[in-house]
């Protein structure tokens, strides 16, 4: 009975462990491709003086462009900025008309694309620190205006929380798989322990021992990967449309599921690691042949 008990709680943890590993793999891919979404997206605008001449913003640009971390540098004049606002909807179309019937008031800038959008706060340090930097007004993540600061601070906080608390949350059930499927199989050994005797004692090669014992290990993941999968599937289908309308999690969703085959096949392949793993140990340090 207490071997059928850790058999079935070694087959449970197997699955809910898979589960969170790949709740954890799809956390991590859609906080990726949020941060890319934005990292695509003008990472740092430079507002100009009106004042400013032609050469020193050459002379800014060209120095904004040797900034570490920096990978491009856009210059867009204010006939540009207004042309801008002008095609981007309706509503900048009659924002446009009002300001060029005032004299344009849009600034100048510089769009600066950065190799790493987490460096965004030094390298705006350090574009302020230029000397040629005198003809900067303010930039859009200094700017109490521009929402962009918080927006790209807290997709990088929500990046390192979701890092942090799946690692932790893998790695605990995943001491506890091992664990207890190292204890499943020490019983295994202890229960054949006259059968393990009598093949030893006609000659049974050492992998014929403990071979039985790692195919019972990598079992015990096979099943752990059926019944995650299993689970996956309603599961998936139940909040996939959730994600996409509420979250914004259409290309995550979409890429897990034009790549569900491979995945499954990951799950099953990181399960028989798991089990294959623990019984290793089991035998390891149980069965001496």
């Amino acid at each position: 009975f207490r071997h059928a008990w850790l058999s079935s709680a070694a087959t449970a943890i197997m699955a809910v462990t898979l589960l969170i590993l790949t709740f954890f793999a799809f956390s991590i891919y859609f906080v990726q491709s949020q941060l890319k979404e934005v990292q695509q997206k003008i990472d740092l605008t430079v507002f100009i003086s009106d004042d400013a001449k032609d050469e020193q913003i050459k002379a800014l640009q060209s120095k904004v462009l040797q900034v570490e971390g920096v990978s491009s540098v856009e210059y867009v004049s204010k006939s540009d900025a207004l042309k801008r606002l002008e095609s981007s909807s309706e509503e900048g179309k009659k924002l446009a008309k009002s300001a060029s019937e005032i004299g344009n008031p849009l600034p100048a800038s510089l769009e600066v694309k950065l190799v790493k959008i987490d460096d965004i706060s030094s390298i705006n340090q350090k574009i302020r620190s230029l000397s040629e930097a005198s003809i900067i007004t303010e930039t859009s993540f200094d700017s109490r205006d521009d929402n962009r600061k918080g927006v790209v601070e807290n997709i990088i906080k929500i990046s390192n929380g979701v890092t942090r608390v799946g690692a932790v949350l893998s790695g605990v059930f995943l001491i506890i798989s091992l664990l207890i499927i190292f204890n499943t199989i020490r019983m295994a050994i202890f229960t054949r322990r006259e059968e393990v005797e009598i093949m030893k004692l006609v000659g049974a090669t050492k992998w014929f021992v403990r071979g039985p014992f790692i195919v019972e290990g990598a079992m015990y993941g096979v099943f752990g990967a059926t019944i995650a999968v299993i689970a996956l599937i309603p599961v998936g289908r139940a909040v996939s449309q959730f994600l996409s309308d509420k979250l914004n999690a259409g290309a995550a969703v979409s890429y897990f599921g034009s790549n569900f085959g491979l995945i499954i096949l990951a799950i099953y392949g990181v399960g028989v690691l798991i089990g294959a793993i623990s019984s290793w140990l089991a035998i390891s340090r149980h069965l001496k042949v």
